[in-house]
């Protein structure tokens, strides 16, 4: 499995940052393939999308810890993914750091290399978006971003701080 890191700035109270990344109904306006998401009882989540120009339905775990400004998740599906997000303050700022395991199926990742030139720089350039709609949102500085390679504009998302580790 694939490791990724992405980490953003936002200029905000931390408690203002969390609270909108850590609510399930926000999902959908900072994650680039998510259209819609539903909390389904306790640390439970349904998020519905399209990626790749295939629709998803999945299920999976959704565990927000408010005191420490962090959430977990994981899927229940076939594409097997987990993560964390973390909030930290910076003064009168906010650090968002999101860490992301994922192992997609062999057809998902020759699909994300036909457009992104690989899987790995594909699922970076959505974990960028996911950074700057998060900043968007929060700073009210306009909406959701998709990754540049499924645009056909060629507007790219603002440059942040990301690592992937094979």
């Amino acid at each position: 499995m694939s490791r990724y890191k992405a980490s953003v700035m936002v200029h905000a109270p931390a408690d203002k940052v969390f609270a909108f990344v850590s609510d399930v109904s926000n999902l959908p306006q900072y994650l680039p393939t998510t259209k819609h998401a539903k909390a389904e009882g306790e640390e439970r989540v349904r998020v519905q999308g399209t990626a790749g120009g295939h629709k998803y339905d999945q299920d999976g775990n959704f565990h927000v810890d408010a005191a420490k400004h962090s959430m977990r998740w994981s899927s229940d599906g076939n594409e097997k993914y987990s993560g964390h997000l973390e909030v930290v303050p910076q003064g009168n700022n906010a650090e968002v750091t999101v860490h992301l395991v994922f192992d997609p199926p062999e057809k998902a990742k020759e699909e994300m290399a036909s457009r992104a030139g690989s899987h790995d720089a594909a699922i970076q350039e959505g974990l960028e978006a996911a950074m700057q709609s998060i900043v968007n949102a929060v700073e009210g500085k306009g909406g959701k971003e998709e990754p540049a390679s499924t645009q056909t504009t060629g507007h790219k998302p603002a440059a942040h701080k990301t690592e992937h580790k094979a």
